[in-house]
């Protein structure tokens, strides 16, 4: 054979082994992995997005955009994901330079306060590069050392910043860069490869398979961690977030920015035998109104509402469907049911049930500014839909000749612009009768406000209510909720509605200190998301969602504050200004507490502003009202609710100002 033959075989074969290379970068697709495999299951919550370049830029042009940066902890993990490409010594960023890619970041809570994120990027064909993969001490810049280690058979390269003196770990799994900045969740990826569990189960590629892939991201959250994730920042568990997690397995939402106020999202919730009985009985009974709105207060912090057509029909197929699942939990309800009616003689379908209409409705209010309140626990309300009032009348007043027929229990009941405020004298008992969902309502003041039966732990809460009501001072008068509720249908299965500002004074004394600096700290970021709503609607076996939060940068908590704010000298100024002999001796008492035997309020100061006597919530004795500085300003005496005798009022230097006879 000549060396010019020679010299064409070599030829011939370089030739072949370049269309090879060619061939095998541009048709042959190389070894591949799901992204989602390499998500350890804990995952709290995970974020998807298939072009995270084109997304950050769309959302780099929006004023919500700029506001979101203004967060330390955003600006952090945006800071962290930018650093992936910093460190490379190219003008242009890592993902610009292999393009767009598929890119998922999950948060794991990593100690008992705090919790670091996962980052998975597919570089598909670019993963066939040893360059990228073996020598990325040879693409970083000078501020940055690698180092390497092994483990379990995959490469893991630590990149020190020698600035910060922090590392991210990055190592390859297939076609998927993983990066970390806590060193045990690049190891548990590599594990979690192996054998993952979060990927194949399938009640997360239910909800998985549902979410379309176009909008800015997809956003997962992992129900069976959420009482971690929430243990981060609260000191006490929440009834909600225990249903959650108990019934619900997992979310998933496209997340949409349609403009510089709306951020929103649909998606899915998958959930366990016991809410997917719960899911098909509201899907086969419809959905039910949101006209709860009518008498909710305008200081409304939270508002969840239960819709569905008839509640007869739904819980007797509810019970139905989930006697098949779960017979014993049914067998328990029962016979719990039925000890109740034949303890004291009534039947709840007939005396409860008949009369509830389309929707049940539960509430918090902000009681941050009103002194009559002595704890969050009484501003919680809890409202009843009734269909016809005269049923509803006589049903309940036969409940209650019942339990006094049955025990030593008694009614009592005070009568306030026309409504009569009723208090039943046994703690849990509304729990004990209706189950569940009044298990907060522990002595249960009741009334009627239009079209439903509110129950709240304080008559001061249904006094206000009442009040509300009758000044039109509620929700639907709200032009401010009404443009937030526009964007939801009228009718729903579950709708939540959260006023972020009120929420938060609501539940400050929750948060752990930690999360209260933050907060503070932050103040004017989180106060302007003003509004957050949920809707879920019943769809098969799932519930199919919308949710919506509101950026509104004109809103200005210092304001809000400041407005809020009476100081003692300007309210001693009013007291003293605002004296009338006509109308001094006017008194509006209304106990917080019927079963109490003193009514007292303070000022905010922590003054006494006034303290009366009371016998079955009634003022009676001795009345005496001070100024905020501390002088007696008036005095005299109740009996049995009613004025009688002298009443005398002073200016503050003691002078009297008003003498009266009753």
């Amino acid at each position: 054979m000549t060396i010019k033959r020679y010299y064409k075989i070599a030829l011939f074969a370089l030739l072949a082994f370049i269309v090879y290379k060619v061939a095998s970068w541009f048709v042959f697709e190389p070894d591949r992995i799901n992204a989602f495999h390499l998500v350890p299951h804990d995952a709290m919550f995970i974020i998807e997005t298939r072009e995270p370049i084109s997304n950050l830029e769309i959302l780099s042009q929006s004023e919500l955009w700029d506001h979101l940066q203004s967060n330390e902890q955003i600006a952090l993990m945006s800071e962290k994901l930018n650093s992936l490409d910093s460190l490379f010594q190219s003008e242009r960023n890592l993902f610009n330079k292999i393009g767009d890619r598929d890119l998922i970041i999950s948060a794991h809570k990593i100690s008992f306060d705090d919790y670091g994120f996962l980052y998975v990027a597919d570089l598909r064909q670019y993963s066939k590069i040893d360059l990228i993969k073996n020598n990325i001490s040879q693409l970083v810049n000078e501020n940055y050392s690698v180092s390497k280690r092994e483990f379990k058979g995959h490469v893991i390269q630590e990149i020190l910043d020698t600035n910060t003196n922090e590392v991210l770990r990055i190592t390859f799994i297939e076609n998927q860069l993983v990066a970390s900045y806590t060193p045990r969740l690049v190891e548990r990826s590599i594990t979690t490869s192996k054998n993952p569990k979060l990927s194949t189960d399938l009640n997360f590629i239910k909800v998985k398979n549902e979410i379309q892939d176009d909008g800015l991201f997809r956003f997962y959250l992992n129900h069976n961690q959420l009482s971690n994730y929430y243990g981060l920042f609260v000191n006490e568990s929440s009834d909600i977030i225990d249903i959650l997690e108990r019934n619900f397995y997992y979310s998933g939402f496209q997340i949409e920015e349609e403009s510089d106020r709306w951020l929103k999202a649909t998606g899915y919730i998958s959930g366990n035998s016991t809410a997917q009985a719960f899911i098909k009985a509201l899907d086969n009974s419809g959905t039910g109104s949101l006209d709860a709105t009518t008498i909710l207060p305008n200081d409304t912090a939270l508002y969840i509402s239960f819709g569905f057509d008839d509640f007869q029909s739904l819980h007797q197929d509810f019970i139905s469907i989930l006697k098949k699942q779960e017979n014993k939990t049914v067998e328990e309800y029962e016979n719990g049911k039925k000890k109740i009616e034949e303890f004291l003689d009534i039947d709840l379908d007939r005396d409860m049930y008949s009369w509830w209409d389309d929707e049940f409705a539960f509430a918090t209010l902000d009681n941050s500014n009103n002194s009559n309140y002595k704890s969050n626990q009484e501003s919680i309300i809890a409202a009843i839909k009734y269909n016809d009032e005269d049923v509803m009348q006589e049903r309940l007043r036969f409940v209650q000749e019942q339990i006094r027929k049955k025990s030593p229990v008694k009614f009592k009941t005070v009568n306030y612009k026309q409504h009569a405020i009723n208090f039943l004298d046994i703690k849990g008992f509304f729990k004990w009768v209706l189950g569940g969902m009044f298990e907060r309502i522990e002595k249960p003041y009741y009334t009627v406000i239009d079209d439903y039966i509110v129950f709240s732990n304080s008559p001061v809460t249904l006094k206000k209510m009442i009040d509300d009501y009758e000044d039109k001072n509620t929700l639907i008068y709200s032009d401010y909720y009404m443009d937030f509720i526009d964007e939801f249908s009228t009718q729903s299965n579950v709708f939540f509605y959260i006023d972020t500002n009120k929420l938060a004074h609501v539940g400050s004394e929750y948060l752990n200190k930690e999360t209260q600096l933050l907060l503070n700290k932050q103040h004017d970021f989180y106060s302007q998301f003003t509004q957050l709503g949920f809707e879920l609607k019943a769809k098969d076996d799932l519930f199919k969602t919308k949710a919506v939060m509101r950026y509104d940068p004109d809103y200005d908590n210092q304001v809000q504050e400041l407005e809020q704010q009476v100081s003692p000298g300007i309210e001693l100024v009013r007291n003293v200004v605002n004296l009338d002999k006509e109308t001094i001796f006017q008194l509006d008492l209304f106990p917080s507490d019927f079963t109490a035997s003193d009514y007292e309020k303070f000022y905010s100061n922590g003054q006494l502003k006034f303290k009366v006597p009371l016998s079955d919530g009634l003022p009676n004795g001795r009345y005496r009202e001070y100024y905020i500085t501390g002088e007696l300003k008036i005095s005299g005496r109740f009996r049995q609710g009613k004025q009688i005798g002298k009443w005398k009022a002073f200016y503050p230097n003691g002078k009297r100002f008003h003498q009266k006879s009753f």
